[in-house]
């Protein structure tokens, strides 16, 4: 029976067309938790925005915040604001701008790519065609065909920074937020084909199925001192 149900489930999620899901505006808004203590420390959000046109190509604007609260900035202050345009045609990243603030630090920065070129605050180097946003990765990780205990790698860029992350899909689970509890996918970061939030962005990601859509519902993101963990409370349409 548990075998029907996930076969079932996969069926939906890989099933689905996720360029429908940028068709319309949308804003997942989550409550933010310091993962080992379970203490609520702010608020999150992930959006799509209306589609846009750059230089001739035809982009999908997604945007992603995050803010700690008073109390949350007595422990780990978190302003960070990134807003990332993908190729409308493979997902591939075509311009990033992200507003980095954890603690005393800050970090600003534009990312341009044209081919295999990359541009960042004016910094040109090379990069791999096909490459992707992890954050963008949130939203468009249902367009890959990635059965359950399988993996696959991406190439992904994030401020001037490139890296290979591999993503592995670790089955069903129970997933309790505030919107509500689901059974739904998770997909991890993994090394030596173990789940490991090792590099800090690195993001595991809980996918549930919602009114026909599938809907990240839990994010766990490795920050640099640790991890916090975004579960979903509000869907506006």
């Amino acid at each position: 029976m548990k075998f029907i149900v996930i076969f079932l489930f996969a069926s939906l999620v890989f099933g689905e067309n996720p360029e429908n899901q940028f068709d319309k505006e949308i804003k997942y808004e989550y409550k933010a938790y310091i993962d080992l203590l379970k203490i609520r420390i702010g608020e999150a959000s992930l959006s799509i925005k209306k589609p846009d046109n750059i230089k001739g190509t035809n982009v999908y604007h997604l945007n992603f915040t995050v803010k700690t609260s008073k109390f949350g900035d007595s422990i780990y202050k978190i302003r960070n604001k990134i807003d990332v345009w993908i190729n409308q045609e493979n997902f591939n990243v075509v311009k990033q701008n992200k507003s980095i603030r954890e603690l005393r630090k800050k970090k600003i920065s534009t990312t341009f790519i044209n081919g295999e070129l990359a541009v960042t605050n004016g910094n040109e180097y090379i990069v791999n065609e096909n490459i992707f946003d992890p954050y963008s990765l949130i939203l468009i990780l249902s367009e890959f065909d990635i059965p359950v205990d399988s993996s696959k790698k991406f190439n992904i860029v994030d401020a001037g920074k490139t890296r290979e992350l591999e993503v592995k899909n670790l089955g069903l689970k129970t997933i309790k937020t505030p919107y509500g509890k689901f059974s739904g996918y998770t997909l991890s970061p993994i090394k030596n084909g173990q789940p490991n939030l090792k590099n800090k962005g690195d993001m595991e990601v809980s996918y549930a199925l919602i009114n026909g859509s599938l809907v990240p519902v839990e994010i766990m993101i490795k920050l640099g001192r640790g991890i916090i963990t975004l579960k979903l409370k509000k869907v506006h349409e």
